[in-house]
């Protein structure tokens, strides 16, 4: 028997009463596992197998079945129930779940993003800041982790000038005159490069403390989106479920 604890990111049924489970565990990384005769009032793991569902868990390596864990015992530590049931909060932890998964290798240990997922989620579920405070904080911080952490210090192209823009694509700066009107280059602030410097490097219990207005969230949380996406070389379907579900509450509240 295996011991170690995770954050469960998505189900899949298999057959009539089973589920196919990825988890991003403290030891072992992102893992698929089988949870068998699991979908019955009865199970005792059903509650851990809810999705952002944080557990202590029991496994083994199933013989039967290549790659896969084989779930024992789930003991619930952090249910994170509201996310479950807002529509707003699901959205974002949709895409967090699965962003983390994208960075979590395989069968490897990572703490950081396990960390960072959870951290996350529990800022969302007690509503610690505005969603897209966290959203940034957390895309930027998750570049980071996955070793991709912006270099801001100074131009990568001439190496004189300082940082006025970032490229989302080499993640290196640019002066102003080298990234003006330069394609996937990202105006910045002196005090956004600043904020993007803390984010990535400060303590993780530290990351979401910190004081900025509302358009520099916003504009830093569209910076960050791209930024991530380039970097891990992949679109993300819940992200744009989440834009759908922004855009439509912004037609609502322009209606009334």
């Amino acid at each position: 028997m295996i011991r170690t604890s995770g954050i469960v990111t998505k189900t899949t049924k298999y057959g009539e009463t089973s589920l196919i489970v990825t988890v991003l565990t403290k030891d072992f990384g992102r893992i698929s596992a089988i949870a068998n005769s699991v979908r019955t009032k009865k199970s005792q793991m059903l509650a851990g197998l809810q999705l952002f569902a944080y557990s202590e868990i029991v496994m083994y390596k199933a013989k039967s079945k290549k790659g896969l864990y084989n779930l024992n015992e789930m003991s619930v530590q952090e249910s994170f129930s509201s996310l479950r049931y807002d529509l707003d909060k699901m959205a974002y932890a949709s895409y967090f779940a699965e962003a983390a998964t994208v960075a979590t290798p395989e069968d490897a240990p990572d703490e950081n993003i396990l960390r960072l997922l959870l951290n996350t989620l529990y800022a969302l579920d007690k509503e610690m800041c505005p969603y897209e405070k966290i959203k940034t904080v957390f895309e930027w911080r998750l570049a980071a982790e996955a070793g991709y952490a912006p270099l801001i210090s100074g131009c990568e192209s001439c190496g004189a000038g300082d940082a006025a823009y970032l490229s989302l694509a080499t993640g290196t700066a640019l002066c102003e005159a080298c990234g003006s009107g330069k394609a996937g280059a990202a105006k910045l602030s002196p005090a956004m490069i600043k904020l993007i410097e803390y984010i990535t490097t400060t303590d993780s219990r530290q990351i979401f403390s910190f004081d900025a207005g509302e358009k520099t969230v916003n504009y830093l949380s569209r910076v960050s989106e791209g930024y991530l996406k380039s970097q891990l070389d992949r679109d993300f379907p819940t992200l744009n479920y989440l834009n759908k579900v922004k855009a439509l509450e912004q037609s609502n509240e322009e209606q009334n």
